[in-house]
């Protein structure tokens, strides 16, 4: 796999694996629920996260978009496409500031380091990746993801070794309010839609050809479902261990040892981080673009002005805002889909008038 294409594939899991995606509160919400049958849905999310960039990669090459804004007029048209951009840019800024809350959160709790000071030294180590543009998102992405991905699978692993294929949770359930184990995972990946689809128009001056765009795609869904499945399956196994835990991983990881615990604390922080440099990077060129502020001056204004959001606590930002941009992503996703489908089909005539 060449260099650009694995940079790539880092930036987009970066993305993706949030708080809730690391913590395996989200993993467990969407598939510890079901059972076993959730494995069925962590394969289909994999599926998905990897056919998504490259439907969406490969129509940024196609018409050569330059940032999200053109992206999403091109699909939903000028006038709802400029709607939805500015719910985007707020969405981009409330997922740095509750990045950045979450990580002083962790620093509070492990480190006993006041919550304030937690957020300045999060807000200070994402200025350092914004001021070195690209080059620093790809740089930060390449060291924390690895770590990341080898964190959880030997974490996954030992919880495996020492209690076997024991399931606690074996049977599940068959319907929760987000469908069956199908439906869930398919919402699952709209919930985690919006932040993608802005990252890859940043990351598509990386890519040169359609190879390396499948190679992208392939890479990222590989990975992310290889972590979930390293995540779901210790949580089925100590699923009554964990059940109405906020961080069920952290959980897991001390039924191991005092050290793993630390251990999986930076995993979560690191993933918390991967999403605040991804998400604030994302609004900065955006902003830039239609200003024409500098971006360094941009990457100082960002998180003075995210400080405020930030202070009001992570749990408070997660439980109020996430879930109404998951119903969003939802139907930006579908709608990218079907009109791409639609589009290299031929039916583009359609497409035009529509708009």
């Amino acid at each position: 796999m060449d260099r650009n294409s694995m940079k790539a594939g880092f930036i987009y899991i970066g993305t993706i694996i949030g708080a809730g995606f690391a913590s395996g509160k989200e993993i467990s919400y969407f598939f510890g629920v079901y059972g076993t049958k959730g494995i069925y849905g962590v394969l289909i999310t994999a599926i998905l996260f990897s056919i998504i960039p490259m439907i969406i990669l490969y129509r940024i090459k196609q018409d050569k978009v330059k940032s999200y804004d053109d992206l999403l007029q091109k699909i939903l048209g000028r006038g709802f496409g400029n709607i939805v951009d500015k719910i985007l840019s707020l969405y981009l800024f409330i997922s740095y500031s509750i990045m950045i809350s979450g990580g002083a959160t962790i620093i509070k709790e492990r480190l006993h380091i006041n919550f304030i000071y937690g957020i300045i030294i999060m807000s200070f180590l994402t200025l350092v990746v914004f001021l070195f543009s690209m080059k620093g998102l790809s740089y930060a992405n390449s060291i924390l993801i690895p770590i990341l991905i080898v964190g959880i699978v030997v974490i996954g692993f030992l919880i495996i070794n020492n209690n076997g294929l024991n399931f606690s949770n074996n049977d599940g359930i068959n319907i929760t309010k987000n469908g069956n184990w199908i439906t869930s995972a398919i919402l699952y990946v709209s919930y985690n839609s919006l932040s993608s689809i802005v990252i890859l128009v940043t990351i598509e001056s990386l890519l040169k050809t359609k190879k390396q765009i499948i190679k992208v795609g392939i890479f990222g869904g590989s990975i992310l479902g290889l972590m979930a499945l390293f995540i779901l399956i210790p949580i089925l196994i100590k699923y009554n261990d964990i059940l109405g835990a906020e961080v069920p991983m952290l959980i897991i990881a001390s039924n191991i040892s005092s050290l793993f615990l630390y251990i999986y604390a930076f995993i979560i922080l690191s993933a918390m981080f991967t999403t605040a440099i991804g998400s604030g990077f994302s609004l900065i060129t955006r902003i830039n673009k239609e200003t024409n502020i500098n971006k360094n001056i941009l990457a100082f204004i960002l998180p003075l002005l995210s400080f405020p959001l930030s202070y009001i606590g992570f749990s408070k930002l997660i439980s109020t805002l996430y879930p109404l941009f998951g119903y969003l992503g939802l139907f930006i996703i579908l709608f990218i889909v079907i009109e791409n489908l639609c589009y290299l089909c031929g039916l583009k005539v359609f497409y035009k008038n529509y708009k």
